[in-house]
């Protein structure tokens, strides 16, 4: 019976410690560092499995992520020089791309201007731990 206690309560410890790679508990917001070094140049895709039902906050994880089985997911991805990709579902059930360009305003509010729009929307960076990306879009 004690051992079992003692399981439990290591268990619990273990759970609660945090790694490096996590953005600080009391201010997970995206800072401008960790845009540049762990977001910038790579795939993200929607993790609609890791949404809460009825929050405006969606989840996003590297394409590299063991996904299940699924129609093809919305995705996007921010270069360097200001070019921003786009990517969901096409009406012939592949891969749509939808090319734009992308500005940040303060550092975690990005603006995406899709080529050949005139409007614009926001991206609002969230958090990032454990390449769990949150992000909530701004119209």
């Amino acid at each position: 019976m004690r051992l079992s206690l003692l399981a439990l309560c290591a268990m619990l410890l273990l759970g609660s410690c945090s790694k490096d790679s996590d953005t600080d508990a009391n201010n997970p917001a995206v800072t401008q560092a960790t845009f540049s070094a762990q977001i910038q140049g790579r795939d993200w895709l929607e993790s609609w499995e890791d949404e809460e039902a009825g929050s405006d906050i969606k989840v996003f994880r590297p394409d590299t992520y063991a996904f299940p089985a699924s129609w093809p997911r919305n995705g996007f991805r921010f270069d360097s020089n200001g070019v921003f990709t786009g990517r969901g579902p096409s009406p012939t059930d592949g891969i749509a791309i939808y090319p734009g360009l992308w500005i940040t305003e303060d550092g975690r509010l990005y603006r995406i201007t899709p080529s050949g729009k005139s409007t614009s929307y926001g991206l609002q960076l969230i958090s990032l731990q454990n390449d769990v990306l949150k992000v909530r879009r701004i119209d």
